[in-house]
């Protein structure tokens, strides 16, 4: 009886290992939209409007998720990294990392842009990127 208890018990053990050595750390989508649960996906804002990003993360342990605006085409801007509109999550595990970025004062500039999603490790390594493009008009 106490053999079989051992037996289950070593099983089980393997089953948890194995479960948690095929969990991917990934970036599995990033979807962007106009409402804080982006309700609606959508990737056409308005000057004034707030983009809102939800990025799915599938991790088995710790990670940092980073959000940041960038630049791709917009009339008399430099091309790159927004500064000031860069926002880091910690998840615990795998779930959603909820990004918001209010428009400026004066509204977006009409133009192109991309938010670009990237998942670090405790140590700092980077375990993943996505990104998601949309347009101001």
């Amino acid at each position: 009886m106490k053999r079989a208890k051992w037996t289950v018990a070593g099983l089980g053990l393997l089953l948890i290992l194995a479960v948690a050595c095929t969990t991917e750390t990934a970036i599995k989508s990033v979807k962007l939209g106009k409402d804080a649960a982006v309700s609606s996906e959508t990737s056409a804002f308005a000057t004034g409007d707030t983009v809102n990003a939800v990025a799915e993360i599938s991790s088995a342990g710790k990670v940092k998720v980073t959000g940041r605006l960038l630049i791709d085409e917009v009339e008399g801007q430099t091309k790159g990294p927004i500064p000031g509109l860069e926002k880091t999550i910690d998840l615990a595990s795998s779930g959603t990392a909820n990004f918001t970025f209010s428009p400026p004062t004066a509204g977006w500039p009409k133009g192109k842009y991309t938010l670009e999603v990237v998942m670090t490790d405790d140590a700092g390594a980077q375990k993943g990127t996505k990104s998601a493009n949309f347009t101001v008009s």
